[in-house]
């Protein structure tokens, strides 16, 4: 399948057994697959018929797994589409939610844990009374900060599928991202019967960059899979985006993002992606960040297992201007405090407030059984 970059099994037969591909025997093939599923790229492997004999012979056994990616693709979809009749054209898709359609031939083939969606911050408001009112109020996933009334992503649940509503990719005083020029640039499209906007191409690349420097490029494979069909996609795109990340103060992530792609997939080095490596940043920064800031994702694994202190030099390494970081750090404990005392003053006043983890989310309400139900009470009586 020369979808995906001939790199990518190798990188997931490394990390997941240590050893070279393609793995060897039950354990290592067991080992790999498993990995696969972690990295939610089982999808596409089960679609790869280019693979080794003994990856090949492993596939049955991984069958049930498959299909129920495929079976949450379509509860998402479900999902998606209660999101657009309650919404309406007030939200545009981030992240996998867009990059499904956008970048992939079949878009179960993207796993997604949650639904992300952007909605300007200053009509973030009216979206969750809409939702409230359609009988998906507001959960807390977190403590602290995440009470805060400016938090930078809200969470509610619909018929089982998480949707992550942000007013800003991160805290806003991480960068200088024109959220407003972005929401003007946002395109329509529509594909397997979904419909809505998503982030212009230039805007798509920036924003996934931005994201993976925001995990400290600790992020899954398939997160980096994504900015290689991003760059395979929209590469034309290139000039705008070294423009508008000095703009937004944003040319570490960019950068960084380049790097770590092309060094995974070779590949993605095409002369506008080494064009715009060059014109980011100056060559000492470059060179700091390549020898002692950036991770080697096809060696360390994702999920910050070089540890706390590691995780926290990159973090601030990986913001462009001196005074972000200072000012991050002060956002940071402000919002917690802040956050932190909505939360007490709330339980104080015996509010309910619901978490995951006690969620049980109720079956989406579609017209017809919404007729259904109205025509047994209408019997009832």
């Amino acid at each position: 399948m020369t979808f995906v970059p001939r790199e990518l099994w190798p990188i997931v037969c490394g990390l997941a057994t240590h050893g070279e591909w393609p793995p060897r025997g039950e354990a290592e093939v067991n080992a790999f697959f498993n990995y696969a599923v972690r990295q939610r790229l089982l999808p596409l492997l089960m679609a790869d018929d280019d693979l080794p004999a003994e990856v090949i012979a492993a596939k049955p056994r991984f069958g049930a797994l498959d299909a129920l990616f495929r079976k949450r693709y379509e509860l998402n979809r479900t999902g998606t589409l209660e999101l657009r009749r309650v919404l309406g054209d007030g939200f545009l898709f981030y992240k996998g939610s867009d990059y499904r359609h956008r970048l992939y031939p079949h878009p179960h083939w993207r796993p997604m844990e949650d639904l992300d969606i952007y909605i300007p911050s200053d009509q973030i408001g009216a979206a969750l009374g809409r939702l409230e009112a359609a009988g998906y109020p507001r959960i807390y996933t977190d403590f602290g900060a995440a009470f805060s009334p400016w938090y930078h992503e809200i969470t509610v649940v619909i018929g089982g599928v998480l949707v992550e509503l942000h007013r800003s990719f991160s805290q806003r005083v991480r960068a200088a991202i024109d959220y407003d020029a972005m929401w003007r640039r946002r395109e329509p499209f529509e594909h397997d019967g979904v419909d809505g906007y998503r982030l212009a191409p230039a805007d798509a690349i920036l924003a996934h960059a931005f994201n993976l420097a925001k995990d400290e490029f600790s992020s899954d494979l398939n997160r980096f899979l994504d900015f290689f069909l991003l760059l395979q996609r929209h590469d034309g795109e290139l000039g705008d985006c070294v423009a508008r990340a000095r703009a937004w103060q944003i040319e570490r992530p960019l950068f960084g993002a380049l790097h770590l792609t092309t060094e995974m997939f070779p590949g993605a080095r095409t002369p506008a992606v080494v064009h715009a490596m060059e014109a980011l940043l100056d060559p000492p920064t470059r060179s700091f960040l390549v020898n002692q800031v950036l991770p080697d994702p096809t060696t360390e694994r994702s999920g910050w297992v070089s540890g706390r202190r590691i995780q926290i030099r990159r973090k601030f390494a990986l913001i462009d201007r001196p005074w972000r970081r200072l000012a991050f750090i002060a956002h940071h404990v402000y919002e917690t405090a802040l956050g932190s005392a909505f939360e007490w003053r709330m339980r104080m006043k015996g509010v309910k407030i619901p978490s995951r983890s006690v969620v049980t989310p109720r079956p989406i309400e579609t017209d017809k059984s919404r007729d259904a139900a109205s025509r047994s009470v209408a019997s009832s009586r």
